[in-house]
């Protein structure tokens, strides 16, 4: 018996080391023979889409952390590694590619916070114009040449009305970022994308604006852009809109480059309310998209550009006339309590637009829709 015991440890002993971690310079290492790998972020696998770049050190995986941690997963052909990754913390290790070059991976986790914003119920501090859309011939002329009515014809509500309209432009073109139109208005480039042209994310936030407005439902721009916008290169900002759901009562966000309407407890949700959904009801936050835009896909790479938010003081449509402006500033940019407002886009292109102002309420009045000869009449 004491025998086998003996034989028993010196097997385990000497089957240790093909059990053991490998590690290179004091960090795991998991081998591979193709540069592809495929990776696990909770139960979402992303597969295929990663490159093994022994060049690149570390290459990182950022890994959204909704709660106090998330199980994920790097495997390449041969080989797979496991953590537990927790906001604030990096996961390193090596891949050692082909049996000669170690490249240097990291899973980095962070965590989403809500930002906190002037909610004090008030009257806005300005006006900001939106369509009437009385015999506005840019409109009518969008509305009949595009047949937008039949778009929406069958719609239960206004909200539905909205989602039909953006993914209809959304399926319009693919997305380029580097592509603009000869003159940035929806009759241009829709008229540019049918000799083949494609365009940036501002496109669709116009044409999908325009589009809203022509049939009714008042609507505007937004312009998102980062919390280091002053100090990024190039991807700093994001545009999108925002749609006046008469029936709700409410401003609501959609972007036409990923066909996206943002949804908590069944009500559509405007840009801010959307970023403090992320960050404290990402479980009940649903991200509707008649396109299957994945949620966590899509969550994770708007996120940071939920940060400072602007529209135009003056968001007629048409070509033909001279925006009205406050202050000769043409926008009004909300920023977050405490934070920096920013004087330059992207190093070098200086911010000079815009008016700036803590308060949601400044931002989400509703719109004033009176005829502006009713007005006069007051």
């Amino acid at each position: 018996m004491k025998k086998s015991f003996a034989l028993l440890i010196l097997l385990l002993v000497a089957m240790a080391p093909v059990f053991a971690q490998k590690m290179y310079k004091g960090l795991p290492v998991i081998e591979a023979k193709s540069d592809k790998g495929d990776y696990r972020i909770g139960k979402e696998w992303k597969r295929g889409n990663w490159t093994i770049m022994p060049e690149i050190s570390p290459d990182v995986v950022n890994v959204a952390v909704h709660k106090n941690k998330v199980n994920v997963a790097f495997h390449t052909d041969s080989d797979s590694i496991v953590f537990d990754v927790k906001p604030g913390r990096s996961y390193p290790f090596y891949i050692h590619l082909g049996g000669e070059n170690y490249a240097l991976t990291e899973f980095k986790g962070y965590s989403f916070e809500a930002l906190k914003f002037d909610q004090t119920k008030r009257a806005p501090a300005h006006t900001i114009l939106y369509e009437q859309n009385v015999n506005n011939q840019f409109l009518n002329t969008l509305r009949e040449k595009y047949n937008l009515d039949a778009i929406v014809k069958g719609a239960a509500n206004d909200t539905e009305k909205a989602f039909r309209m953006v993914n209809w432009v959304h399926k319009q073109w693919n997305h380029n970022g580097s592509n603009t139109p000869t003159k940035p208005d929806a009759l241009t480039i829709l008229a540019e994308v049918k000799d083949g042209k494609q365009f940036r994310c501002v496109e669709y936030g116009i044409v999908t604006t325009a589009c809203l407005n022509a049939i009714g439902l008042p609507a505007r721009v937004m312009g998102l852009k980062m919390k280091d916008v002053e100090t990024i290169h190039s991807g700093a900002g994001h545009v999108l809109l925002e749609v006046y759901l008469t029936d709700l009562k409410k401003w609501v966000l959609l972007d036409g480059q990923y066909d996206v309407m943002p949804v908590l407890n069944n009500v559509p949700l405007n840009a801010v309310e959307f970023q403090q959904a992320i960050a404290k009801n990402y479980d009940k936050l649903e991200i509707r998209s008649m396109s299957g835009t994945n949620k966590a896909d899509y969550v994770n790479w708007i996120y940071p550009y939920l940060y400072y938010f602007d529209v135009k003081f003056d968001n007629r449509e048409g070509v033909d006339f001279t925006r009205q402006t406050v202050d000769s500033k043409k926008s009004l940019m909300l920023v977050p309590v405490g934070a920096k407002e920013p004087k330059i886009f992207q190093v070098t292109n200086p911010i000079t637009y815009c008016k700036y102002t803590t308060s949601v309420a400044d931002l989400y009045a509703a719109p004033d829709m009176t005829p502006a000869a009713t007005k006069a009449q007051r």
